[in-house]
């Protein structure tokens, strides 16, 4: 596995296996994010990862995380309600694919 910044200044990784441990410390924070946000992403060439601690529209001072995954085919995935991946205990990559996958409530591989 190897790290590298792509053209757009994305920290990325390229060579991940689905059977490669999957490493939390490999999320950076995203700087272009609304005010009150926390947002963290992981680019590999297995698709993208993306955690998102939000102020939700459903009423005042509601907070929401969700996850999404993002394939290689450009379908997406959104595991909403309170949904972290970086706290699933997922032992691989395709475990934390596969994690959210089967949380997907918003989009699921759209």
């Amino acid at each position: 596995m190897e790290k590298y910044t792509n053209e757009f200044g994305k920290v990325c990784f390229k060579g991940v296996r689905l059977d490669d441990k999957f490493n939390v410390n490999m999320f950076h924070e995203i700087d272009h994010k609304f005010e009150d946000d926390v947002q963290f992403a992981m680019h590999t060439n297995l698709g993208s990862f993306t955690v998102l601690d939000r102020m939700t529209g459903y009423g005042f001072g509601v907070r929401d995380t969700e996850t999404g995954y993002r394939d290689t085919d450009k379908k997406f995935w959104l595991a909403s309600g309170m949904q972290d991946v970086r706290l699933s205990e997922s032992e691989t990559f395709r475990d934390a694919i596969d994690w959210i996958k089967s949380r997907s409530n918003t989009c699921v591989g759209v």
